[in-house]
């Protein structure tokens, strides 16, 4: 059941990765110039007075180093790329174990 629910969730995310491809794609041609969906903007746009509470808590209560060097990059990753990558993960995760190798399988 853990196995379907994580192949279900892999899908799941691997459409929204596909999906926001193909939006960043089609902004980028009618705009001319490269266009990517960072997370940042998609956390921002979803929820935003969470985001913005979430940033004040995390440069108040964590190390300065955690928020500037390492939150910042990440939050300016494409949505396609992190979507894509748990997703391609949750699928192997799911995924049937393979066959002991050395073992008969009678």
């Amino acid at each position: 059941m853990f196995r379907l629910l994580l192949r279900l969730a892999g899908l799941c995310f691997l459409a929204t990765a596909f999906v926001t491809l193909i939006v960043d794609g089609t902004h980028a041609i009618t705009v001319h110039t490269f266009y990517v969906t960072s997370i940042g903007d998609c956390l921002a746009a979803l929820l935003p007075g969470k985001f913005v509470m979430a940033r004040d808590f995390i440069q108040s209560h964590a190390p300065h180093m955690v928020w500037d060097p390492i939150l910042i990059n990440l939050l300016k990753l494409p949505v396609w790329l992190v979507s894509g990558v748990i997703g391609a993960l949750a699928l192997r995760l799911g995924g049937k174990p393979h066959a002991k190798f050395g073992y008969s399988s009678r």
